[in-house]
């Protein structure tokens, strides 16, 4: 039998070299650069929460405690799991210290308190191991490749491989950039290259998804901790060979594309953060090195073949453990290795592993298809992905451009808030049951007491995206890093194409592509450093004078926020510029919360045309305005800047529209207003534009855009159900969220009714009232 694996990190290394024992293997390297296995910490430890996760990791420890620890670089450190009590837990630990005896124990808040471990949430416990520590995965991944070199029955091909070709005789062919090879077994051990190299190939890769890793090594001040794991906070470190420390925390960044070294902004600050909360004895350097790469996971977390065509051909993938699978790789090759060697069967099904368990062809080749497809992963498309799971067992899909999660992330600072309630969230409007609430999402994280203690009266802008993300990475739908360029209608339903290249066929579309910045002309021409719009201040402000005239543009609720932010870090004469004769402020009332309810949108949609938007127009502060709250800190803090400069700090400027600007021989920007009386100027150094939104439009093919039926204006014409009308549909429909202003009032783009949006969709996509859309309780009648 000949087989072939492909991929030389830890796990492909470690069953090439089991498998040479018996039967002749090529291991062919990959795709040349720094992988999973160079850039892990390399913790290797027994106690693990998932079941066969834990048997593989405790049979790994004692392998390498066996004669491989000079090898591998192994070095003790303990380790010390951070979690919440759960039922199981003592029967889970008694596993560890049954293989490695005197090494185990659990440990309470207080017992964690006294080693250092300051701010955990109630209940948390520690799982302590004294026999556990790190190796140097990159160190036995090469040993091992030397012997599979030299070995008799086995080579080692270097290079990627292109596509895989499986035969009808259940053979594979593995296509690399000079030759050809066929196997009688193929085996996938790419890491994060897996599901490119499954897709690129037409078969089928549903199972995996990439993800961002990232860790920083730092000199410290204070007694090292163990090797550690916080499943309260996502932080995790260890103590390096020369006494520094490294740290990660997870990244929640997925689909980002294999390879990848570019390290993702604030993350190491964020860990830094966590790490003074939780051991505050620890004073960190800056980073000495960071690392920043991808792996590939799924769920459930363990390595292990997996057939990829079912029982049709020998095909398998053995990835996606929990990241580089190091604590499990040992175990987990020669498992694989056993499976395949000894017995002739076609599929693997030991039946502690679901993800095993397949008795079924695979998939068909080709194109994925699903049953939904939305196009974008902001709030709206989320809250309708996480309803629809509740709904069906089919198959959906949200494509986005970005490269991970995130919601106006330029715009994210301290101090910044929310305008709606968190009670109006994903989903608890229509289904208060559904697990992904923000109530969950604060108890699973451990927030929820210093949430309510802190007596928000806004929540924090910064908390909501944070809870975006963790609905994002339960809902495991979303394929980041996938701009769709193209949207065509086929025989078979909508075809979506990612950088040219179809990407998937659904029956259903749901465009959810959100707004992006206004970029006035008039700035255009300006030095890009110092005129730009307000997503750009994060990244610009260093290089801002903070003692030069500076100009806000923009008097919506943006223009507020960077006016503040300037504030705040020692700008002493901004001027505020704002198209409206007073900056207005959100009529919060509670007739003016009437316009965001069931019943008014109901109400709308039996007005005429110029009705409709006369009244839409008429409401429009009631949410395209300025928080309160945010204008009373701005007040306070200018009378404070005013006490201590003899003069306002911030000179606001309403009813001056800015139509032109002009840059100065000395440098300076000319900006020129039109006002209720006379123009004016306006001699600034530096220019901060907040000008508003614009709606994204959708990617339409031209056949597509010609069936896309459109009012007087040119905007998309939409249904009550939020549905828009197109010419021969049969039966394949296309929703829109965030495009229909004028037919669904002011929640067309807002978040207080998102589930709501949602449910409406899906009662109206499968043809049955599935979440009951109740108002009636209404004290307006209108």
């Amino acid at each position: 039998m000949r087989v072939c694996v492909i991929g030389a990190g830890i796990a492909g290394a470690l069953l090439a070299w089991r498998l040479s024992e018996d039967v002749e293997v090529d291991l062919v390297t990959g795709s040349t650069g720094t992988d999973a296995t160079a850039a892990s910490g390399g913790g290797v430890r027994g106690f693990e929460t998932h079941p066969v996760q834990r048997r593989l990791a405790i049979e790994s420890l004692t392998e390498l405690f066996e004669g491989l620890q000079e090898q591998a670089g192994y070095i003790e450190t303990g380790c010390t799991y951070l979690l919440p009590s759960y039922a199981g837990l003592e029967a889970a630990v008694a596993e560890v210290e049954h293989a490695h005896p005197g090494s185990t124990e659990i440990v309470d808040g207080a017992d964690l308190r006294r080693r250092g471990w300051h701010g955990l949430p109630d209940g948390t416990v520690g799982v302590l191991e004294k026999r556990a520590g790190f190796i140097r995965p990159d160190q036995l991944r090469t040993a091992v490749i030397h012997r599979l070199a030299d070995g008799p029955t086995s080579r080692v091909l270097n290079g990627p491989v292109l596509r895989l070709v499986p035969h009808p005789d259940g053979s594979v062919s593995c296509r690399l950039p000079a030759s050809s090879h066929r196997y009688d077994v193929v085996v996938v051990a790419a890491g994060p290259w897996t599901p490119g190299l499954l897709t690129g190939s037409a078969l089928p890769a549903q199972p995996y998804r990439t993800k961002a890793i990232q860790v920083a090594t730092y000199r410290v001040t204070g007694a090292l901790p163990t090797m550690f794991v916080d499943e309260t906070s996502d932080l995790y470190g260890r103590p390096t060979a020369d006494g520094r420390l490294l740290l990660g925390v997870d990244t929640h960044h997925w689909s980002v594309t294999p390879g990848s070294s570019r390290p993702i902004p604030d993350l190491a600050d964020q860990a830094v953060r966590i790490a003074a909360e939780r051991l505050p004895h620890l004073k960190l350097s800056a980073p000495d090195l960071m690392v920043s790469n991808a792996d590939c996971y799924a769920d459930p977390p363990v390595l292990t073949l997996w057939s990829v065509l079912g029982s049709s051909h020998r095909l398998y993938t053995f990835t996606g453990g929990s990241g580089g699978s190091v604590k499990t790789a040992l175990a987990a090759s020669r498992t694989a290795a056993s499976d395949l060697i000894g017995t002739s069967r076609t599929t693997t099904s030991r039946t502690e592993n679901k993800r095993m368990t397949i008795t079924e062809p695979g998939p068909q080749r080709g194109t994925p298809r699903y049953h939904t497809i939305g196009i974008g992963a902001g709030p709206s498309n989320l809250s309708l992905a996480a309803l629809y799971q509740n709904v069906t067992t089919e198959p959906l899909a949200l494509f986005d451009a970005r490269p991970g999660t995130g919601w106006h992330t330029p715009l994210l600072y301290p101090g910044v808030r929310m305008q709606t309630g968190w009670m109006k969230d994903l989903v608890s409007l229509v289904d208060p049951r559904h697990e992904l609430t923000f109530l969950n999402y604060l108890v699973t994280s451990g927030r929820l007491y210093a949430l309510i203690n802190s007596q928000f009266d806004s929540l924090p802008r910064i908390e909501y995206e944070r809870y975006l993300a963790w609905a994002t990475e339960r809902l495991g739908v979303v394929h980041f890093t996938s701009r769709v360029d193209s949207i065509s209608i086929t025989d078979d339903g909508f075809e979506v194409s990612v950088d040219g290249v179809p990407a998937a066929v659904s029956e259903h579309l749901v465009l959810g592509l959100g707004t992006r910045p206004v970029r006035p002309a008039y700035i255009t021409e300006l030095p890009v450093e110092r005129a730009f719009i307000a997503d750009e201040l994060g990244v610009r402000m260093a290089g801002l004078d903070t003692a030069a005239p500076t100009a806000v543009v923009g008097g919506g609720q943006t223009g507020l926020e960077c006016v503040l932010r300037l504030l705040g870090s020692g700008f002493t004469d901004v001027r505020w510029l704002g198209r409206n004769q007073w900056f207005r402020s959100i009529d919060d009332s509670p007739m003016a919360n009437e316009l965001y309810r069931p019943s008014h949108i109901e109400y709308l949609q039996g007005l005429n045309r110029g009705k409709r938007r006369e009244m839409i127009d008429d409401s429009r502060y009631s949410g395209d305005a300025i928080t309160p709250g945010g204008l009373r800190a701005l007040y306070q803090a200018n009378y404070d800047g005013m006490l201590t400069l003899g003069r306002f700090p911030v000179t606001l400027l309403p009813g001056r529209d800015v139509r032109t600007s002009e840059l100065l021989a000395d440098g300076n920007i000319r900006l020129c207003c039109t006002t209720t009386s006379t123009p004016e100027e306006h001699v600034v150094r530096q220019v901060v534009v907040a000008a508003g939104r614009e709606h994204v439009e959708a990617p339409f093919d031209d056949d597509l855009r010609e069936r896309i039926e459109v009012d007087d204006d040119g905007e998309l014409l939409v249904e009550p159900d939020y549905s828009v009308r197109w010419k021969g549909m049969n039966g394949h429909r296309i929703y829109t969220f965030n495009a229909s202003r004028y037919s669904h009032g002011l929640t067309n783009a807002g978040l207080t009714q998102l589930p709501v949006r949602a449910a409406i969709v899906l009662n109206s996509m499968f043809e049955r009232e599935i979440y009951p859309i109740s108002d009636e309780l209404c004290a307006v009648q209108w």
